[in-house]
């Protein structure tokens, strides 16, 4: 199982010089990837320890490519249908150009209609709009003469370069069938957040009802803290308790079908934040037993 870590874009940590010096701390410990959260307009009846400051994920990503030089970058998740998705794949393509082929994209529909009203894009076709851009997205990143003709984006006889030289993996994030179906029929994984190990099972069973593409990987965001509790948790959806207790319910995630664990650490501050990420890689992973 890879691990991997949720940047904190967002909140206290949301600043330059904690996002530059957790992203490298993370490289130095060896995690796999780092993934970012995406808002950009959001009405400020929504909490304001985690939406007031957010830092934009695609941005984000290309300041902390060129601070480091291995770790995997990714968005988790981008809210496709609310962005512009010609531009979502221009951005896309670069980054993983200037990256040296670093970075996985994960979309979802989002849920907040006040930014979706903000960004002038429909609420209530943001299911058809996924189904749609995501596929416009990929023909422009994989496609040697990219054309795509549907409803609401066409393109043709265009130049898209560069194009990228390594696959950009596309993720689907959101648990419901609707996403369960996306992810399964046009994402090569899905990116799944809030859920227990039974819940995993059950969507990817519900998901190999249909043909999952080889190579289908499954990864799952998940408040993590270790020597003490998750305030608020659901029973069976954090990682949380002693070194022991935490290795076991990564252990659970793992024989329920992640292939990727993205820990989201439950931190007062950076010093605090970055002991959870040295306990984790360095008492957690060696009692993994997958």
């Amino acid at each position: 199982m890879l691990v991997a870590l949720n940047l904190p874009n967002y909140g206290v940590l949301g600043t330059r010089d904690a996002v530059v010096s957790i992203a490298e701390a993370a490289e130095g410990l060896g995690y796999e990837s780092v993934w970012t959260t995406d808002h950009v307009l959001v009405p400020n009846s929504l909490p304001a320890d985690f939406f007031a400051s957010m830092l934009e994920s695609l941005v984000t990503l290309s300041f902390i490519a060129a601070r480091t030089g291995r770790i995997g970058i990714g968005t988790g998740i981008l809210v496709l249908p609310q962005r512009d998705p010609v531009l979502v794949a221009k951005q896309a393509a670069t980054l993983q150009y200037l990256s040296g082929g670093r970075l996985s994209l994960a979309v979802a529909v989002g849920y907040v209609e006040r930014e979706y009203e903000f960004l002038r894009a429909p609420f209530k076709r943001r299911g058809a709009l996924l189904d749609e851009y995501l596929p416009a997205v990929r023909q422009l990143l994989e496609a040697e003469k990219p054309s795509f003709h549907g409803s609401s984006i066409e393109f043709d006889e265009v130049y898209f370069s560069p194009r990228p030289a390594t696959r950009v993996p596309l993720f689907v994030g959101g648990g419901s069938p609707a996403s369960l179906r996306r992810a399964a029929t046009l994402g090569d994984g899905w990116y799944a957040l809030k859920q227990t190990p039974g819940q995993i099972e059950a969507g990817l069973a519900e998901m190999r009802e249909y043909q999952l593409p080889p190579g289908f990987q499954t990864s799952l965001r998940v408040a993590t803290r270790v020597g003490g509790p998750v305030p608020d948790a659901v029973p069976g959806q954090a990682l949380e308790g002693t070194v022991a207790e935490v290795a076991a319910a990564a252990d659970a995630f793992a024989r329920a079908g992640v292939d990727r664990l993205v820990i989201e650490p439950v931190a007062d501050d950076l010093d605090d934040f970055m002991d959870q990420l040295r306990r984790f890689k360095g008492d957690v992973v060696p009692l993994l037993s997958r």
